[in-house]
C-alpha cells in the first residue's frame, strides 16, 4: 500500500493545520485587541506602557509555556501512546481557544492570557502528530505522506490569519468580533478529537514505566551549549527568530499606527505573509537546493529577510511594505527550513531528536525575548515621535537578522566548509565538535 488512507491520517493533518492556523491567527488578533481602545478589553484610558506590557506578555507567554509543553507532551505520547496524549492536546487546545473568546467577549485580561498560555503548553500536538505519521508510515509511502503533512502546515499558515482577520470585523457582519475566531478554532479543536478518538488508532507508547521529565528543555539547551557546532547554529537560530518575531509583531501594530488598519486587513496582511511562507517553502528553496549548499541558502535567505526588514523601518510606506513583505516571508522560511537541515547536519544519526530538539527549543526562547521587548516601544516613541518606536523596533529585527548572516558566515568560512557540505551530495556530517 503506496498511502495511508484518510480515515487514520486525516486527524492528524487537521491537528496540523489548526495548530499552524492558531499561531498565525493570534498575532494579528492580539494586536488588534490591545491596539483598539474600544475593544474593552482594557480601559479607553490606559497608556502606551501598559498596553505594550500586555500585548508583549500575550505574545510572550504563548512560546514560554511551549518551550516546556513541546517536549513535555512528546515525552507523554513515547510512553502512553500518541493516539491518548493527542487527545489530550487537542482538546486543551478547544479550552484554551474557548477561554480566549470568554476573554475578548467578557473584556478579561486574564481569560485572554490562561487561554494563551494554555495553549502554549498543548502545542505539541504539531510534533505529536508528525510522530505519529511517521509511525504509521513505510518506507514506501513516507516521503508522500510528509509531504502532506507540510502542505497542511501550510493551509493553516495561511488560512488562520485571514480567518481571523475576517470573522473579527464587526463592519462585515454584526455576528463577528474579536472572540469569533477563537470560537472557530476552539470548534475545529474539538472536531479533531472527536475524529482522532474515532478514527485514529493507538502508536507509539512503551510498556516499560518512564520517568518524565519537566526540565527536559533546559538540559538540551544546557547541553547544546557544550556542542560547538550546534551552539553556534543555536545563536544564529536564536538571532533569526528574534528578527522574524520583532517583524511580525511590530509590522502589525505599525499598520494599525500609521495605517489605521483593522482586524480584516491586518489578517490580510499576514496571510500573504503565509502564502510567501508557502511559496519559500514548495518552490525557492527546493529550485536553490539544485546549486548551492544548505549553509549557502541559508546565509542567502538571512540577508534578503534582514535587508527587507530595515528597509520596512526606514521606508515605511503602505505599498512598500506590502512588497517588502512577500520578500520577507519567502526568505524566512527559506532560512528556517535550511536551519533546521543544518541543526540536523551537525550531528549523527543517532542525535537527530536531540539536534531538532534544540532548535525548538531556541526558537520558544527567541520569541519570549522578542514579546520582551515590545515593552520597548513607548520608550521608542517618545523619544522618536509617532510610530517611531515601532520602526525602530523594525531596525532591531532587521539588525538580527543580519547579525544573524554575518555570524553564519564568519563560523562557515572558519570552519573551512565543514558547514558547507553540498546538499547534492547527501552527506549528513556526523562529526561532533564537543
Amino acid at each position: 500500500m503506496s498511502r495511508i488512507a484518510l480515515p487514520s491520517l486525516g486527524p492528524y493533518l487537521l491537528a496540523i493545520a489548526i495548530d499552524a492556523m492558531g499561531f498565525g491567527l493570534v498575532y494579528p488578533m492580539m494586536s488588534a485587541i490591545f491596539g483598539d481602545p474600544h475593544a474593552g478589553v482594557l480601559s479607553p484610558a490606559a497608556g502606551p506602557v501598559l498596553r505594550n506590557f500586555y500585548l508583549g506578555l500575550g505574545y510572550g507567554i504563548y512560546p514560554l509555556c511551549m518551550f516546556f509543553g513541546s517536549s513535555l507532551m512528546g515525552e507523554l505520547s513515547d510512553a502512553f501512546g500518541r493516539r491518548k496524549i493527542m487527545l489530550l492536546c487537542v482538546l486543551g487546545l478547544a479550552v484554551s481557544y474557548g477561554l480566549m473568546a470568554c476573554g475578548a467577549w467578557w473584556q478579561s485580561v486574564m481569560l485572554l492570557l490562561l487561554g494563551r498560555g494554555l495553549s502554549g503548553l498543548m502545542a505539541g500536538c504539531q510534533g505529536i502528530a508528525q510522530a505519529a505519521i511517521a509511525d504509521l508510515s513505510t518506507p514506501q509511502n513516507k516521503a508522500h505522506n510528509m509531504s502532506i503533512m507540510s502542505l497542511a502546515f501550510s493551509a493553516g499558515v495561511i488560512v488562520g490569519p485571514v480567518l481571523g482577520g475576517v470573522t473579527s470585523d464587526r463592519t462585515l457582519s454584526p455576528f463577528f468580533g474579536y472572540g469569533t475566531p477563537f470560537v472557530l478554532v476552539s470548534a475545529l479543536s474539538l472536531l479533531c478529537g472527536i475524529w482522532t478518538a474515532l478514527a485514529c488508532e493507538e502508536t507509539g507508547g512503551s510498556a516499560e514505566a518512564r520517568r518524565i521529565d519537566v526540565w527536559l528543555p533546559l538540559r538540551v539547551v544546557a547541553q547544546a551549549a557544550l556542542h560547538r557546532r550546534i551552539a553556534v547554529l543555536s545563536g544564529v537560530f536564536f538571532l533569526m527568530q528574534v528578527g522574524y518575531g520583532l517583524y511580525l509583531q511590530t509590522i502589525m501594530l505599525l499598520l494599525q499606527t500609521q495605517f489605521h488598519y483593522r482586524s480584516m486587513q491586518l489578517g490580510l496582511f499576514s496571510g500573504l505573509i503565509g502564502v510567501c511562507f508557502v511559496l519559500g517553502l514548495l518552490f525557492v528553496v527546493r529550485i536553490m537546493l539544485r546549486f548551492y549548499s544548505t549553509i549557502a541558502i541559508a546565509k542567502t535567505g538571512l540577508l534578503i529577510a534582514g535587508v527587507c526588514e530595515v528597509l520596512s523601518a526606514l521606508y515605511p510606506r503602505e505599498s512598500v511594505l506590502w512588497g517588502l513583505a512577500t520578500l520577507i516571508g519567502c526568505f524566512d522560511m527559506v532560512a528556517y527550513t535550511t536551519m533546521y537541515t543544518a541543526f540536523s547536519d551537525a550531528v549523527s544519526a543517532d542525535r537527530q531528536g536531540w539536534a531538532l530538539g534544540v532548535a525548538g527549543s531556541v526558537m520558544a526562547l527567541a520569541w519570549v525575548a522578542t514579546g520582551l521587548l515590545n515593552n520597548l516601544l513607548p520608550v521608542l516613541g517618545e523619544s522618536m515621535g509617532e510610530s517611531a518606536g515601532e520602526r525602530g523596533l523594525l531596525l532591531v529585527g532587521g539588525c538580527a537578522f543580519l547579525l544573524s548572516f554575518v555570524v553564519l558566515a564568519v563560523y562557515s568560512r572558519g570552519s573551512r566548509g565543514v558547514l558547507d557540505v553540498p546538499v547534492s551530495c547527501g552527506l549528513r556530517s556526523e562529526a561532533s565538535d564537543s
